[in-house]
């Protein structure tokens, strides 16, 4: 069993360089199994395609985070602590890598798997909705909001701008003083008692 993993992740770990080196359309499994040093054969043991890996590339991506999140986090220091440590991972992993999100995100989209994004995205939209609940119940923030929506919305928000920042080459000062403002905006976002549109 131990081998079988090992080869997943050795074709993961090559795909990943790849994808990064060559971008989407210019990707050939042949360019994958070489960089793995592997047989073509034992890649389609365990994928179909090139797209078929796509998918548990953006869940290794958003593992790191819930990772991340899970080793540094700290309910009891409250949701400004967690919310600027999100914020700081996301950010950071998008400046470490440029290129490897939107080719993993792209590729999902055109490869018909939307339905996996809940399945990859759970485990961090989770920890983020503890995060919420644990501030809901110390009087951080209105006890109105659904904790289960707003960190979905949180999450979004904060990949859109990362990503967003990176393709339009923002200075490291500006980058700092957009995580500031996007830590502000959500803080407030909590803070607020919603109104309901029927």
């Amino acid at each position: 069993m131990a081998k079988t993993s090992n080869k997943k992740e050795l074709i993961l770990t090559s795909a990943y360089r790849v994808f990064k080196e060559n971008g989407l359309e210019d990707t050939r499994v042949s360019q994958i199994v070489k960089e793995a040093g592997i047989a073509q054969g034992t890649f389609y043991l365990y994928y179909n395609s090139k797209m078929d890996v796509l998918p548990d590339l953006a869940q290794q991506i958003i593992s790191n985070y819930t990772q991340y999140l899970e080793e540094h986090g700290d309910i009891e220091a409250g949701l400004d602590y967690n919310l600027r440590l999100a914020i700081d991972r996301i950010f950071e992993a998008n400046q470490e890598d440029r290129t490897i999100p939107s080719i993993v995100y792209a590729g999902i989209t055109r490869s018909g798997d939307i339905d996996k994004w809940d399945i990859i995205y759970r485990p961090l939209y989770d920890l983020v909705a503890n995060y919420l609940e644990a501030a809901k119940k110390n009087g951080e923030i209105g006890t109105d909001i659904s904790a289960n929506y707003y960190s979905e919305f949180i999450i979004s928000l904060i990949e859109s701008t990362a990503r967003g920042l990176i393709l339009f080459q923002q200075s490291p000062e500006e980058i700092e003083k957009y995580k500031e403002e996007l830590s502000s905006f959500i803080l407030n976002a909590v803070y607020w008692t919603p109104v309901k549109v029927i």
